[in-house]
């Protein structure tokens, strides 16, 4: 499923993209890797996702390019605090 089906909380793990080279090399080098996992901090324009630490505005362009898989294991890979 497209990433920008996703809602505002929900976590998914990245499976592929049908985006140009160059923006997946973009994607690739600030973190947005295979198998990442990925949250939906504000869907829109610009969708905005947290990849590990990092938070990162996409275009909902190429929010639509992202392919993902719902993910509910990310509470679990949290650390409790």
């Amino acid at each position: 499923m497209s990433l920008a089906l996703l809602p505002a909380g929900a976590s998914a793990r990245l499976t592929g993209t049908q985006l140009e080279s160059d923006t997946r090399d973009l994607l690739r080098a600030l973190g947005l890797t295979d198998a990442s996992v990925l949250q939906v901090c504000k869907p829109g324009d610009p969708f905005i996702i947290q990849v590990r630490q990092t938070r990162m505005g996409l275009s909902r362009a190429v929010a639509e390019g992202i392919l993902v898989v719902p993910d509910d294991r990310r509470a679990e890979q949290e650390p409790s605090r």
